[in-house]
């Protein structure tokens, strides 16, 4: 039996600007900071799924000299980051976005160096 390693098309695919981007692992990085706070939560839990895999999996890209993000979301994941996302918003507190996109950033000009 030989193993298939198979790409399977994401569910959605999300193009955010830089700036929002960084908003949106800021949102997450609300929840992972508030299981110190309260303890482990599932929304802690499952913001630091989402963060893990967006930074890494994330695709940054240039188009029409802006920066930009692709993320690539399978099965529910949708739906627990419009949660997340729709409880930080209802939250009434401002939150200034760090700069994760630079993280990104590297990791594409890395691997197009090492192509």
């Amino acid at each position: 039996m030989t193993n298939k390693i198979t790409k399977n098309k994401p569910d959605t695919e999300l193009f955010l600007p830089r700036e929002l981007f960084n908003s949106v692992i800021t949102a997450l990085d609300y929840f992972i900071s508030s299981k110190n706070e309260i303890g482990e939560t599932i929304t802690s839990q499952q913001a630091t799924r989402l963060k893990a895999k967006i930074l890494t999996h994330s695709r940054a890209f240039d188009y029409e000299g802006d920066a930009n993000a692709s993320i690539y979301f399978y099965g529910v994941e949708p739906a627990v980051m419009m949660k997340l996302l729709t409880i930080f918003i209802n939250r009434g507190e401002e939150n200034e976005p760090k700069d994760y996109f630079r993280e990104l950033k590297k990791r594409r000009d890395k691997n197009a160096g090492s192509a």
